[in-house]
C-alpha cells in the first residue's frame, strides 16, 4: 500500500508538470480564433491617410505663408494664406477626432473580446482541473497506469493502453486548447495596449494642434487689427502728405508764375508761353518702367490725383536734369522728401522728388543730363523711386507727353 501510494504521488507530480508545460508553451498562430487590432486597415487606414493629407496641406500653406511674408508686397495674399492655414488646421483636427472615435470603438470591441476570452479560459481551466482530479486525485478510481498494470493478460493490457491513449489525447487536446487561448489573450492584450498608446499619442498631438489653431486664429485677428491700425495710420499719413503736397503745388505754381512775370518784365513784356522743346529721360535708360502714371489713381483706399509719374530705381541711382535750366528749389519737403525744382526758362519746369541725396542747390545752372540727385524713398514714399513732374505755366501736365521713355 505504501509503494502504491508513492507511485501515485510520483504520477500526479509528473502529470502536473506536464500540464503546466503544455499550458504555457508557445502554440502556432492557427489556434487563434480572433485577430489582433490592426489600425492600418479598413476605416483606420482611410482616416490616417486623410489626417496625413491635411497635415501635408498645412505644411504647404505654411511654406507659402513664409514666402508671402518675404517676397510678396500685397498684404491681402498674407491674409488669404492665414485664413487657408486655419481651415487646413481645422480639417486636420476634425480628421484626428474621427480617428480617435474609431480607436475608441475598436478598443471597446477588443476589451469585450478579451473579457469573453478570459471567461472561456477560466472555463477551460476548470474543465482541465476537473479532468486531472478525475484521473489522479480521487482515491477510489484507478489511474491510467494502474489500468494497464492491473490488466489480466497482455491482450487486455494492449486494449487498455489503447483506451488510455485516447483519453490522454483528449487531455492533451484540452490543455493545448487552453494554451492557445492563453497565447491569444496575451496577443490581444499587447495589441490593445499598442492601440491605446497610439490613441494617447494622437490625443497629445491633437491638444498641441488645437493650441496651434488658437494661435493661428489669434494671428488672423491680430493681422486684421494691425491692418486696421495700419490703414488708419496710412490714411492719416495720406491726409497729411496730401495737404502738404497741395500746399507745395500751390506754392510752386505761384513761384513759377512769379518767375515768368519777372522774366517777361525783364524782356520788355510780351508773350511767355512754352512753344516746345526736348526733355530727356531723367534716369538711366535701363530703368524705363513707370509704376504709377499721371492722373487719377487709388492710393490707400482713396482716389488721388497723381501730379507726375513714378519710375522705380535702385537706391542711390543718379537722377539727371531732363532739360537745361536753373535750379529754383533744392530742399526737403514733408510729402516730396528731398526734391529739386528746375525752371527751364521757356515756361516749362521739371520736379524730381523722394531723393536720398541732393547734388545741386538753389540758383545753380544745370545742363541737360547733369546729375542733380541720387534716388531714394524720402518723404511720402513706400519704396525707392523717382517722382518726376513736368509743369507748363506752373501747372502739372503728363510727363509722358513731353519725354520719350526708353
Amino acid at each position: 500500500m505504501i509503494k502504491h501510494n508513492a507511485k501515485r504521488r510520483v504520477i500526479v507530480l509528473l502529470c502536473f508538470v506536464m500540464a503546466v508545460f503544455l499550458v504555457f508553451a508557445a502554440m502556432p498562430y492557427q489556434y487563434f480564433e480572433v485577430s489582433a487590432i490592426d489600425t492600418s486597415k479598413d476605416n483606420e487606414e482611410a482616416l490616417k491617410a486623410k489626417l496625413a493629407q491635411y497635415q501635408s496641406e498645412g505644411e504647404e500653406i505654411k511654406k507659402k505663408l513664409d514666402q508671402t511674408k518675404s517676397d510678396i508686397e500685397e498684404k491681402e495674399n498674407e491674409k488669404e494664406y492665414l485664413d487657408s492655414l486655419v481651415v487646413a488646421t481645422e480639417n486636420e483636427i476634425e480628421a484626428a477626432n474621427a480617428l480617435l472615435d474609431e480607436y475608441a470603438v475598436k478598443i471597446s470591441q477588443k476589451e469585450g473580446e478579451i473579457a469573453t476570452a478570459e471567461t472561456d479560459i477560466e472555463n477551460k481551466y476548470q474543465e482541465l482541473l476537473g479532468r486531472l482530479s478525475f484521473v489522479y486525485e480521487e482515491e477510489n478510481r484507478e489511474n491510467y497506469l494502474d489500468m494497464v498494470f492491473n490488466a489480466d493478460s497482455l491482450s487486455d493490457a494492449m486494449l487498455t493502453a489503447e483506451r488510455v491513449g485516447s483519453m490522454l489525447d483528449f487531455d492533451n487536446s484540452l490543455m493545448s486548447e487552453l494554451s492557445a487561448k492563453l497565447e491569444l489573450l496575451k496577443s490581444e492584450k499587447t495589441a490593445l495596449e499598442t492601440t491605446k498608446a497610439e490613441q494617447e499619442a494622437l490625443k497629445v498631438s491633437l491638444t498641441e494642434k488645437e493650441k496651434e489653431l488658437e494661435k493661428q486664429k489669434a494671428d488672423v485677428e491680430n493681422y486684421i487689427k494691425q491692418l486696421e491700425q495700419d490703414e488708419a495710420s496710412y490714411r492719416a499719413e495720406y491726409e497729411k502728405a496730401k495737404a502738404a503736397e497741395q500746399k507745395a503745388n500751390s506754392d510752386i505754381e505761384r513761384l513759377l508764375k512769379a518767375r515768368e512775370e519777372q522774366q517777361r518784365a525783364a524782356e520788355g513784356g510780351g508773350s511767355f508761353t512754352y512753344t516746345g522743346g526736348t526733355f530727356s529721360w531723367p534716369v538711366p535708360a535701363s530703368y524705363s518702367r513707370v509704376s504709377s502714371g499721371y492722373g487719377w489713381r487709388v492710393l490707400w483706399g482713396r482716389m488721388d490725383f497723381h501730379l507726375g509719374i513714378d519710375i522705380p530705381v535702385p537706391y542711390g541711382t543718379n537722377i539727371f536734369a531732363s532739360k537745361a535750366g536753373t535750379v529754383v528749389t533744392a530742399t526737403w519737403h514733408y510729402s516730396y522728401g528731398n526734391y529739386v525744382l528746375i525752371d527751364h526758362g521757356d515756361g516749362s519746369a521739371t520736379l524730381y522728388a523722394h531723393n536720398s541725396k541732393l547734388l545741386v542747390s538753389a540758383g545753380d545752372t544745370v545742363d541737360q543730363g547733369t546729375p542733380i540727385a541720387r534716388a531714394g524713398s524720402t518723404g511720402s514714399s513706400t519704396g525707392n523711386h523717382l517722382h518726376f513732374e513736368v509743369r507748363l505755366g506752373g501747372s502739372t501736365v503728363d510727363p509722358l507727353n513731353y519725354v520719350s521713355r526708353p
